[in-house]
């Protein structure tokens, strides 16, 4: 689900529109919360130099990831759930590419580009 996430967010963050629609398309897609998929279908219908951002997609995105590093809580030590002090490598390369994506619009938005 993470996967599928990571490669949704990217997509709605550099507006490819035939990869949003791919990814629409895919099982997954139908277990996404309703303020998501709506968001998506007002991106794919949105002008292309609009500034929607895919806000709601990326706290789904968040909170899954969260879920997903979260340690279960031991019983025997009656440890509340922690965050591993290293993240592991897939969570670690998915901020990467999400950073990138960033920073790739954010530099296209200073020389002007949409």
């Amino acid at each position: 689900m993470l996967a599928y996430l990571d490669s949704l967010c990217l997509a709605l963050l550099e507006r490819n529109l035939p990869e949003i629609r791919r990814l629409q398309r895919h099982a997954l897609s139908r277990v996404l919360p309703r303020r998501v998929r709506e968001e998506i279908m007002a991106i794919l219908r949105a002008q292309p130099d609009s500034m929607i951002a895919p806000i709601q997609t990326l706290h789904f995105y968040h909170q899954t990831a969260q879920l997903v590093i979260e340690e279960p809580e031991d019983e025997a030590r009656g440890a509340q759930l922690e965050l591993p002090l290293h993240p592991s490598a897939d969570a670690v390369e998915i901020e990467m590419t999400i950073a990138r994506a960033r920073r790739g619009r954010s530099r296209d938005a200073n020389r002007g580009v949409a």
